[in-house]
């Protein structure tokens, strides 16, 4: 099963001293060479994005676009981390999941507001399931996380939801997705305490939510950030829909912004180290899922 191999593969590409450190000195020796390898700058880049150095992945990515080698692959690569809407479709082989990252999506006072709420109905929180067809269940192995009960976010949902509803259309379109004019949106709010962390999945694969289209995760921890990790992969695959490859975008938390990505695309979250066991020590966010009437997409 994937999610078995990449819960393997993934601590050994993200370690200091690993596999990206071992290739990136084989790139920059090959660059040194000869400034001009393609071969080593798409290493290069790909190393940078796997990094979370989204920037820099784009810049290598846009030198590449204008005289490296598979142009169109480059072009397409620089314009989804620039957060440019998409070329009309995805480079062949293997590529990236697309998704679109929002910053200051949130202003400082609503996170602040979000966080004290947070705080305040402490009580009011529990372990998150882990959803298949046919009900779930808490599984440690895969999931630690904590989330709201409903009446605990009700409030929330009066407020942000509209504020999404608005931002989906130019999400639709940076994305390519054709704009059914109606959805329905699900959202819960969440925090990854010490030792939280989200095995690799994808967030429609099952029965009850074969009708999910794209997922978002706004965060809203304070700062200075008491935590380290949970940062979301988003994995490569051969297709759209298609198994990963241990190759991934990573996004850190950033206060304030949210990010969206297809509900069909492989993720995960890494694990969470905060500074104490302590409830506000932890990962905030407000995540959910844009769902399409069947037969709509």
């Amino acid at each position: 099963m994937p999610e078995c191999k990449f819960s393997r593969v993934t601590p050994g590409l993200l370690a200091l001293g690993g596999v990206l450190d071992q290739a990136e000195c084989v790139a920059q020796r090959a660059l040194a060479a000869d400034g001009r390898d393609g071969q080593a700058l798409w290493r290069l880049g790909d190393i940078h994005r796997m990094r979370g150095n989204l920037d820099t992945a784009r810049d290598l990515y846009r030198r590449l676009s204008e005289s490296g080698p598979d142009r169109l692959k480059a072009s397409w690569l620089s314009a989804l981390l620039d957060g440019r809407g998409l070329p009309e479709a995805p480079p062949h082989g293997t590529h990236p999941a697309p998704f679109v990252r929002m910053k200051d999506f949130l202003t400082a006072q609503e996170c602040g507001r979000l966080f004290a709420l947070a705080l305040a109905r402490r009580e009011r929180f529990g372990a998150a399931r882990v959803v298949h067809e046919g009900g779930g269940r808490v599984k440690p192995q895969a999931r630690i996380t904590l989330e709201a009960e409903p009446r605990a976010r009700r409030d929330v949902r009066l407020w942000f939801l509209p504020r999404l509803e608005h931002a989906i259309p130019q999400i639709l379109t940076r994305l390519r997705l054709k704009d059914p004019g109606r959805y329905r949106i699900t959202m819960n709010m969440r925090v990854y305490p010490a030792g939280g962390f989200y095995t690799i999945h994808c967030d429609n694969r099952d029965e009850p939510f074969r009708d999910r289209v794209l997922s978002f995760i706004c965060f809203f921890h304070p700062e200075p950030r008491r935590f380290s990790g949970g940062d979301l992969l988003l994995y490569d695959s051969n297709q759209r829909g298609g198994h990963p490859v241990p190759a991934f975008s990573r996004i850190e938390p950033f206060r304030g912004g949210i990010v969206f990505f297809m509900s069909e695309d492989w993720h995960q979250v890494t694990p969470v180290e905060c500074d104490a066991d302590d409830f506000g020590a932890g990962r905030f966010v407000l995540s959910g899922h844009v769902s399409f009437p069947s037969g709509s997409e």
